[in-house]
């Protein structure tokens, strides 16, 4: 989660004298409650979606880079 969203958030639970979870809980179903149109679980799918399509740093194994050391 980007800093500034999560600062964001837990002012918004400080605020409300609430955990981050149920201030985060409470916004979603908010949103979810004015859209009508999408479930928790449609929600989590798209999601999910997103984040297999973000841009991830290709993740080198410590074994593959010992192995390449030796061959240098």
């Amino acid at each position: 989660m980007p800093d500034d969203l999560y600062a964001r958030l837990r002012d918004e639970a400080h605020g409300s004298r609430r955990s981050i979870g149920a201030a985060a809980i409470e916004i979603l179903q908010s949103k979810l409650r004015e859209r009508g149109d999408l479930t928790v679980g449609e929600l989590l799918k798209r999601a999910r979606k997103v984040r297999a399509r973000a841009v991830r740093p290709a993740m080198v194994s410590v074994a593959d880079e010992i192995r390449a050391d030796r061959e240098r």
